[in-house]
């Protein structure tokens, strides 16, 4: 409610007084329930509230004039703020949007004015009406204000929210704390600056330019992007305020560090294998595609080793299983040492892990295979106080890929491979194999 309007009910309150000479006059706003309180009273009350659905009031048929008060049974809080108990009142019945029971009531602590006089307070009622639910509305439009502003500042986001005429906007604290400047209400044009500085500090601002460059004079576009500032990375999202860039433009700043953090875990856990850390079985085929593809782009020979722990079962049933454990944790580490970063290693299961390698010439894949076997040999695993000596065995096999064979090319080599595996085991252990080259797997 206005200041206007609350001054208007008080005089409607006061000019009702005088004219009836009633002791006390109230601007009551009763709901379908009977649940009341009154605006404004004259002389001046503070607000109270208070119930009138077994006053006697609501039910009464009222003509303008006033009645004796002993048939009505009031609360304590008007029988105060008179002072005393009355000996006649009168309901006005002025129904207010959403508190349709509402009115003027007037008390007198003794006799009442003549009937001529209170006759005409009625006449108020239309006026009484209108100013109660112009009240009801503003304590209404204050609430949802006040729920807004509560919900602007208590979001775990940054919100940038741009007025439809454009001249307006507000920052809430999370925003602020992002774009360096005070929370609350600003000119828009003064944040074009503080927007911008933030998106040069991000390390992807180039592709934000370019993604917001040409959404510049369309006052409709929605987008979503990632600004990535260091450790940090926010998730923005940018929208018309219900769906109409006339109605104006919100900006939400979310960090999603730890939801991204969360996902490259749980990717990784996806794709590696609990015990060793390294890639897993499936990792390595999904992957093994990118490398052969890379091969065929710049002429590249692509190998597959198989390595195999050399009496693995042997070193279980001596030392037990947690120990094996341990054995397979060293050796993935020491191959995985061994090769360069670009090589693609896995555990392919059980003791078994493979490799898959691309060279610019032949004579690099033997020594590779040979580097792998010699790291893991060259020294014993020491785990639980044991030295345990541990070899591998070493198979290979080298092939040319074709545009489109990708996954013919990994199917032969691996089992070209495993065969020369085989070969390397029943040769006596802890040694390299490398399968014939076939002419079908390499180019001419």
């Amino acid at each position: 409610m206005t200041t206007s309007d609350s001054d208007a009910l008080a005089a409607l309150c006061q000019f009702a007084r005088l004219a009836s000479h009633a002791d006390l006059v109230m601007a009551v706003e009763v709901d379908a329930n009977g649940r009341a309180t009154w605006a404004v009273a004259a002389p001046a009350l503070p607000s109270s509230s208070f119930n009138l659905s077994r006053s006697g009031l609501l039910e009464h048929t009222w003509s303008g004039e006033a009645v004796d008060a002993t048939g009505f049974r009031l609360p304590t809080a008007i029988i105060h703020a008179l002072e005393g108990l009355p000996t006649h009142l009168l309901y006005v019945p002025a129904s207010s949007h959403g508190a349709p029971l509402s009115g003027l009531l007037l008390l007198w602590r003794s006799a009442p004015a003549p009937a001529a006089l209170t006759a005409q307070v009625p006449l108020l009622a239309t006026s009484v009406a209108r100013l109660l639910s112009a009240r009801r509305e503003a304590a209404r439009g204050a609430i949802v204000r006040n729920q807004f502003l509560d919900l602007f500042e208590s979001v775990p986001a940054g919100i940038v929210l741009i007025d439809g005429d454009g001249v307006g906007a507000a920052v809430n604290e999370h925003a602020a704390e992002l774009l360096g400047c005070a929370a609350g209400n600003h000119r828009a044009a003064d944040l074009a600056g503080p927007m911008r500085a933030l998106r040069q500090r991000c390390d992807n601002h180039a592709e934000l330019e370019l993604a917001y460059s040409a959404q510049m004079n369309n006052d409709q576009f929605a987008a979503k992007q990632n600004w990535t500032l260091g450790e940090r990375t926010f998730e923005v999202d940018t929208h018309p305020v219900r769906g109409n860039g006339a109605h104006g433009r919100i900006w939400l700043f979310t960090d999603v560090t730890a939801d991204l953090l969360m996902a490259a875990e749980l990717r990784r856990l996806a794709s590696s294998d609990p015990l060793t850390g390294v890639p897993n079985r499936r990792h390595f085929e999904e992957s093994s595609a990118q490398i052969i593809a890379a091969r065929e782009a710049n002429g590249r020979a692509v190998a597959v080793l198989m390595v195999d722990v050399d009496h693995f079962k042997k070193i279980n049933d001596t030392y037990g299983h947690p120990v094996g454990d341990e054995v397979l944790k060293v050796v993935a580490r020491r191959c995985r040492d061994a090769l360069r970063e670009r090589d693609l290693f896995a555990r392919f299961g059980g003791e078994e892990f493979i490799a898959l390698l691309a060279a610019s010439t032949l004579d690099e894949i033997p020594a590779a295979a040979e580097r792998l076997r010699s790291a893991v040999a060259a020294e014993p695993i020491l785990v639980g106080g044991e030295r345990i000596a541990v070899s591998v065995s070493v198979g290979g096999a080298i092939g040319e890929a074709l545009p489109g064979g990708d996954q013919k090319l990994l199917e032969a080599l691996i089992s070209r491979a495993d065969e020369a595996l085989y070969d390397a085991k029943t040769s006596g252990r802890n040694r390299v194999r490398m399968a014939a080259l076939q002419p079908d797997l390499i180019a001419p």
